[in-house]
């Protein structure tokens, strides 16, 4: 995040819009099958407290952020990569490679379901300074 602030902060004038979302922790202690999603792919995740305090500390002021609503999860990601999912485990029953890839990928809405209250996507609006 800081040197996506840093980029953007070059890309936009004084008082251009930044919007974006990241992932964040919720609460303290997640189990560890949602830390194993997360570490591998963004270890550096914090809590909205800490990208409040790097977009504090960049040239950008926070007008605003809130969490996506389950529903964003839902409807417009989880559902349709478990269809996805569903229907490549069909096409490529016979690729063992392919079926592994699968299987890794289903743990994430998986563990959505049992463990949606330790994370989540918070929506950022910010201005440049």
């Amino acid at each position: 995040i800081p040197r996506a602030l840093s980029i953007c902060a070059g890309l936009l004038r004084k008082g251009g819009y930044l919007v974006f979302t990241d992932a964040v922790w919720c609460r303290a202690n997640p189990p560890d099958a949602v830390k194993a999603i997360f570490e591998s792919d963004y270890p550096t995740m914090g809590t909205v407290a800490d990208l409040v305090s790097l977009i504090e500390s960049s040239p950008f002021e926070l007008l605003n952020h809130f969490p996506l609503p389950p529903e964003a999860w839902w409807d417009d990601f989880y559902t349709p990569m478990e269809r996805i999912i569903e229907e490549f485990l069909g096409k490529y029953a016979d690729d063992p490679e392919a079926l592994e890839i699968l299987k890794q990928l289903a743990l994430e809405p998986a563990a959505h379901r049992k463990n949606s209250d330790y994370y989540n996507y918070e929506f950022f609006i910010t201005r440049k300074v």
